[in-house]
């Protein structure tokens, strides 16, 4: 996939699931999750098609997301064969 048809899958599909998995934990704010989410280092690597974290599951970006904010670090699952 090239850099356009991953933010094109990020902004339709993956992205507004995430969104809606978080924002819970900020009482319901989508804004400030919106806010935390675009500004995480998870979305970053999200959005570079080299780290092919765009195959992830919404809800295991979302653990992800959780752990780098509650923790500090990420842990990328590793591709299963």
């Amino acid at each position: 996939m090239d850099k356009n048809q991953i933010s094109t899958l990020l902004g339709i599909c993956i992205i507004p699931q995430v969104i809606n998995e978080i924002k819970e934990f900020y009482d319901n704010h989508e804004e400030t999750a919106i806010k935390e989410f675009y500004k995480s280092s998870l979305y970053d690597k999200l959005q570079n098609p080299v780290t092919g974290l765009w195959h992830l599951s919404p809800k295991t970006l979302s653990e992800i997301f959780f752990m780098e904010i509650k923790e500090q670090i990420i842990d990328y699952p590793e591709e299963q064969s």
